[in-house]
C-alpha cells in the first residue's frame, strides 16, 4: 500500500509539472512578443475581403500542397561545417549612380541591394540564432559580417514572411526607426506594429500588386509556401518574394518557396530579371513541395529569364538536414550543366552587377 501512494504521488507531481509546463509553453506562443500577434478577428475578416489567397482568417497557396510529403528524411550529416565560416566587410557606397546596382550577402537569405541613390534591406537576421528565444534554436554557423548599428541607411526594409530565419525580432528593434518604409506581405503589419513599428510606415501587398518608393517599383510575387512564428495559428500573414524594377536595373528575390509555375509567370508579367536571388538551400524531400532543391533552383532560373542568378538560403543557419555545403556544390553543378550564369559571392562580400560576371569562386571549397 505504501509503495501505491508514493507511486501516486509520483504521478501526481509528474502530472502537475506536465500540466504547468504545457500552460507555460502555451502563455509563450500567444503573449511573447519575440513570436508576435496575428491579425484579429476584425483584420481577418478585412483580409479576407481584400485577397482571394485568404478565407476565412488564412492564407493558402494558389494550388493545393502537401506542406509534408511523407517521404523519408535525409540522414543529417554534416549539416553544420568544422570550422565558422568567415565573413568579409561590406563596402557599401555612398555615391552609387541612378544606374548602378550592388548586392551585399548577410548569409542566409539576409542581404541589402543598393539600387541607385534607394538602399533596400531584405530579410534582415542579424542576430546569433533564428528563433523566438536566445538560449536555443538554429545557431549561426557563419560570422556576422556586421551589426545591426553598421547597417547603412535604410530606405525600404522587405520581408518576404514571418519565419524566424527571416522575420528577427531583435533585428526589427534594433533597426526599426532607421527604416524609412517597412514593404511586407498582407497581414505582417499587425507583427510589425505589435513590436512598435509605426503603422504609417508600413506598406502591404497582396500577390502582384506594387508600390512605388523613391523611383523603385516593389511587386510582390507569389511563391509557394507557408507561414506561422505559432504552430498553432499557420497561415495567418501572407508570403512571397518581391520583383524590384527601377527603369535601370531589375532584380527578383523569389523569398521560399517550392518549385512551380509562378517563375515562368513572374516573366510574363513584370519581365525577365537581370539578377535573380533565389532560395537555394534548407529543402528535404520530407517537405519537398516547400522549398526547392538546387536543380530547381537553377530550372526556375531559367524559367524566368534570368540574366545571372546568387543563391541564397543557405550557408549560415542549419535548419534542414542536408549537409551545409549540399545547396552550393549542387546548384553550381546545374547551373554549369543549363548553362546559366551563377554569382557565388562571400559573405559579406559587396559586388555590383558589373563585379558580378567574375564572382565565381568555389570559395566554399576551404571549409570542407
Amino acid at each position: 500500500m505504501r509503495v501505491l501512494k508514493i507511486a501516486g504521488r509520483i504521478l501526481l507531481a509528474a502530472l502537475l509539472f506536465a500540466v504547468t509546463a504545457a500552460a507555460a509553453v502555451l502563455m509563450f506562443l500567444f503573449f511573447s512578443p519575440t513570436v508576435g500577434r496575428v491579425p484579429d478577428k476584425n483584420e481577418r475578416d478585412i483580409l479576407s475581403g481584400r485577397s482571394e489567397r485568404c478565407s476565412g482568417g488564412e492564407f493558402r497557396n494558389e494550388s493545393t500542397v502537401p506542406a509534408l510529403t511523407g517521404e523519408a528524411p535525409y540522414s543529417g550529416e554534416r549539416k553544420v561545417p568544422e570550422t565558422k565560416l568567415p565573413a568579409l566587410s561590406p563596402t557599401f557606397s555612398e555615391d552609387m549612380p541612378e544606374d548602378g546596382l550592388s548586392f551585399t550577402w548577410l548569409g542566409h537569405s539576409s542581404f541589402l541591394l543598393q539600387m541607385g541613390k534607394v538602399n533596400v534591406l531584405v530579410d534582415p537576421v542579424l542576430s546569433e540564432r533564428c528563433s523566438p528565444v536566445s538560449f536555443v534554436g538554429p545557431s549561426r554557423f557563419s560570422e556576422l559580417p556586421l551589426t545591426a548599428e553598421e547597417l547603412p541607411r535604410i530606405d525600404v526594409l522587405f520581408l518576404s514572411h514571418d519565419h524566424y530565419d527571416h522575420l528577427d525580432y531583435r533585428t526589427v528593434r534594433a533597426i526599426g526607426e532607421r527604416v524609412g518604409t517597412f514593404v511586407v506581405p498582407l497581414g505582417m503589419d499587425s507583427i510589425l506594429t505589435g513590436w512598435g513599428i509605426d503603422k504609417e510606415k508600413i506598406r502591404t501587398l497582396d500577390h502582384w500588386e506594387s508600390t512605388e518608393i523613391a523611383g523603385v517599383t516593389f511587386t510582390l510575387t507569389p511563391s509557394q509556401h507557408f507561414s506561422g512564428r505559432n504552430p498553432l495559428r499557420r497561415n495567418r500573414t501572407l508570403w512571397g518574394g518581391v520583383y524590384l524594377d527601377n527603369g535601370s536595373s531589375s532584380v527578383y528575390y523569389t523569398g521560399d518557396g517550392g518549385y512551380s509555375g509562378v517563375f515562368s509567370e513572374v516573366r510574363e508579367r513584370l519581365g525577365a530579371p537581370m539578377l535573380m536571388i533565389s532560395e537555394c538551400g534548407q529543402y528535404d524531400p520530407a517537405w519537398a513541395k516547400m522549398h526547392m532543391f538546387p536543380e530547381e533552383t537553377v530550372k526556375a532560373g531559367a524559367d524566368a529569364g534570368a540574366e545571372r542568378l546568387i543563391p541564397v538560403h543557405w550557408g549560415a543557419f542549419c535548419i534542414c538536414n542536408h549537409a551545409w555545403d549540399d545547396p552550393i556544390r549542387r546548384v553550381t553543378a546545374a547551373a554549369e550543366a543549363a548553362g546559366l550564369p551563377l554569382s557565388t559571392p562571400r559573405i559579406g562580400q559587396t559586388v555590383t552587377l558589373s563585379e558580378l560576371d567574375s564572382c565565381t569562386e568555389h570559395w566554399w571549397e576551404d571549409y570542407n
